[in-house]
């Protein structure tokens, strides 16, 4: 616990005592679409480099364990597994789905490809200078850009409920006024999901995660980054003290910050 504390204090202490914290903050951002372009890329290369292609040399296969290296095992055609496979390959489809687009980017800015991204997928966004949220319609549409225009730019993300995977969070990038950001019940964000945030977002002041169950004590331990946080919502699901603990710390380092901690099925005051 010791170590957990000294590890706040010390990412605090490294903010503050920075000549140029704005810069930092603003250097940390455009490394942001640029790093997810980077990763893209990189995947992209990585698959080509394992999928064979026209003329390839058959005697000499891409992979370098091509040969199947597990005991082949009787087939199962019973309905439980029949519905395991079908859960994996839902899950797998809407990873795949959720991937970062280096061309939406180009074409829409990071602002209107998050909206687009957020608002398809059942959320809404709000706009700087707009009290105004953008959400789909009764008729299942809704009304953005098609192309960039710099007067929209995102303040606040609704994300309710959303079946975002950490893959989909890559698509939240380069947001450079972001406020406001609720993940509430998005049952798929991890501990993993959250240190992605962290480093996306050190200006966020609100950031509700209740009801997203795989967050644990450690995810809490990076939002020591987001130095301008004031708001937290999270949800205890194991009763855990070292949760409370990390919450406890967090407002200890961050003395604007204020955690609000919910039990299960126990909804936020706000």
């Amino acid at each position: 616990m010791l170590t957990r504390r000294s590890a706040f204090v010390l990412g605090k202490q490294v903010y503050e005592r920075s000549c140029y914290p704005n810069v930092f903050v603003q250097a940390t951002r455009s490394y942001s679409v640029d790093h997810e372009k980077r990763q893209h890329l990189w995947r992209e290369n990585e698959k080509k480099a394992v999928t064979p292609s026209f003329g390839d040399d058959s005697e000499k296969p891409k992979k370098i364990i091509w040969f199947p290296t597990a005991a082949p095992k009787e087939t199962d055609f019973s309905l439980y597994n029949i519905s395991k496979w079908y859960k994996h390959q839902k899950v797998e489809y809407a990873r795949i789905d959720q991937r970062f687009v280096p061309e939406r980017h180009e074409i829409l800015g990071a602002d209107l490809a998050t909206a687009h991204f957020i608002v398809h997928r059942g959320g809404r966004v709000k706009f700087k200078n707009s009290t105004h949220w953008i959400e789909k319609d009764q008729k299942n549409s809704y009304h953005l850009p098609e192309n960039y225009d710099p007067k929209y730019v995102i303040e606040a993300v609704d994300a309710n409920g959303c079946n975002l995977y950490y893959e989909g969070l890559s698509n939240l990038c380069g947001l450079t006024k972001i406020k406001w950001l609720s993940l509430k019940d998005c049952k798929n964000i991890d501990d993993w999901g959250l240190d992605k945030i962290s480093a996306e977002y050190p200006e966020l002041e609100y950031l509700d995660i209740s009801g997203c169950e795989k967050i644990t004590e450690r995810g809490l331990e990076c939002l020591y980054r987001m130095c301008n946080l004031k708001k937290l919502v999270v949800t205890n699901y194991h009763k855990s003290v070292a949760f409370e603990l990390s919450c406890f710390m967090l407002e200890d380092c961050m003395p604007e910050l204020s955690c609000e901690i919910l039990a299960p099925e126990e909804k936020s005051k706000d």
